[in-house]
């Protein structure tokens, strides 16, 4: 059985053989830059066209919501306009009538004094009607 010995770190000057072989390797001649151009390109025009369909898709769900918001603005104004239509006095009069409701006579009146015994004992309220 043949032993190789070989020190385990290598030496000053294939240490600075290494350094030097890779500098060679990382210097970029012709066909490497070649490459590294092509690359950049190709990442530059694929971030563009990520960023191209990012924008596309917001500006569908802007018009989506921009459509939903005009139907929410149509919506809110039917409702106004049928509540000012509940509200007013000649339709509620109408639905009243359709009920056999009549006004109230001024005779019909009742009203209750509500209070404590001093307040019945005062005589600026003997005799005053609230609503004649």
């Amino acid at each position: 059985m043949a032993v190789t010995l070989k020190p385990l770190y290598p030496t000053i000057r294939e240490a600075k053989e290494r350094r030097v072989e890779l500098a060679r390797y990382l210097r970029l001649d012709g066909g490497r830059r070649l490459i590294a151009a092509a690359l950049w390109l190709a990442l530059m025009s694929g971030l563009t066209l990520a960023q191209t369909g990012h924008l596309a898709t917001q500006g569908h769900a802007v018009a989506q919501l921009q459509r939903q918001q005009t139907l929410l603005l149509r919506e809110q104004s039917n409702l106004q306009l049928r509540l000012a239509r509940a509200q007013s006095l000649a339709d509620i009069e109408r639905r009243a009538l359709r009920m056999n409701l009549r006004p109230m006579r001024p005779e019909q009146a009742r009203y209750i004094t509500i209070g404590t015994t001093a307040d019945r004992e005062s005589p600026l309220h003997d005799g005053v009607l609230l609503n004649p």
